[in-house]
């Protein structure tokens, strides 16, 4: 029987497992989780999405210090993480609902800027003004 009141199919947010790597977070803090996870070679999909979660909050955040990253970094995590997204997406062919479905399309449609030939002039129009 499921427990949530909007009857909600289960996701790993809410799993014994992200229970789990929540509870650690409390206690031990979140750099000893992320430690432990990036010491292993494989991780489960609780901790994948643990990990997506830190870079939200920090990217989010425009965190000061990683303002200071080498912009060629930045671009590789970028590419890192659509790597990932890609497979996958592409691997599950997950059946979305409509909101979420227009949310995750509005997202990458906002994170195309620069990609378009009109992006793309601003930026070269831009680039000669400095």
């Amino acid at each position: 029987m499921n427990d949530d009141v909007l009857f909600l199919p289960p996701t790993i947010i809410g799993s014994a497992e992200w229970k789990e790597l929540e509870e650690k977070e409390f206690h031990y803090g979140p750099e000893q989780v992320l430690d432990e996870i990036l010491d292993k070679r494989i991780w489960s999909n609780a901790e994948i999405l643990w990990v997506i979660k830190r870079m939200i909050f920090f990217y989010g955040k425009k965190d000061a210090l990683l303002k200071n990253m080498p912009l060629d970094r930045l671009f590789t995590n970028f590419v890192d993480v659509l790597r990932a997204f890609f497979l996958v997406l592409d691997g599950c062919d997950p059946d979305l609902d409509e909101n979420m479905r227009i949310y995750i399309s509005q997202k990458l449609a906002d994170a195309t800027w620069g990609i378009p030939a009109s992006t793309r002039d601003y930026l070269r129009k831009y680039a000669d003004r400095q």
